[in-house]
C-alpha cells in the first residue's frame, strides 16, 4: 500500500514508516499542509488531528477515496466525529501500539475489496437479470 503520514511528531512517524516500510508498503511523511495537498494518489492516510486545525478537512476532502485513519491525542467531537462525518474512516488513539494501526489498516484494505467484489457481483446479476 501506498501510506501518507501526516504527524509533527517526528519520531512516531519515523516509527510507523519503518515499521509499515518493513512489511513492504511504501511510506511518505509529510507535515506540511501545502505538500499534502500536493501529494499524489495513496491507499491509505495517517492523519494526525493537531497539525493543521481546521484544515484538516481539506486533507480529508482530497483522499476521500483513501483509507484515513486519525492519529488523535484525545477523543472529543473536534477530533473524532467531525473528522469521521467529513468522510475518514476510523482512529486510534496516541500512544498506540503499531500493530494496532497495521490492524486497522488491513481491515479497511480487506473492506474495500469486498466492497467492490459486492458491487462487481450487483451489476453482473443486474445485467443478467
Amino acid at each position: 500500500m501506498r501510506i501518507l503520514i501526516v504527524e509533527n511528531e517526528t519520531y512516531l512517524a519515523q516509527s510507523i514508516a519503518n515499521k509499515l516500510s518493513s512489511l513492504g508498503h511504501s511510506c511518505e511523511i509529510l507535515t506540511r499542509l501545502k505538500d499534502v495537498l500536493e501529494a499524489g494518489e495513496k491507499d491509505a492516510v495517517l492523519l494526525s488531528t493537531n497539525i493543521f486545525g481546521e484544515d484538516i478537512y481539506k486533507v480529508i476532502d482530497k483522499f476521500k477515496n483513501s483509507i484515513i485513519i486519525l492519529l488523535i491525542s484525545y477523543i472529543s467531537h473536534d477530533t473524532v466525529s467531525k473528522p469521521i462525518k467529513a468522510g475518514a474512516n476510523d482512529y486510534i488513539q496516541k500512544p498506540f501500539m503499531v500493530e494496532e494501526l497495521i490492524r486497522k489498516l488491513e481491515h479497511f484494505k480487506e473492506f474495500d475489496r469486498l466492497k467492490s467484489d459486492a458491487q462487481a457481483l450487483i451489476t453482473y446479476l443486474e445485467y443478467h437479470f
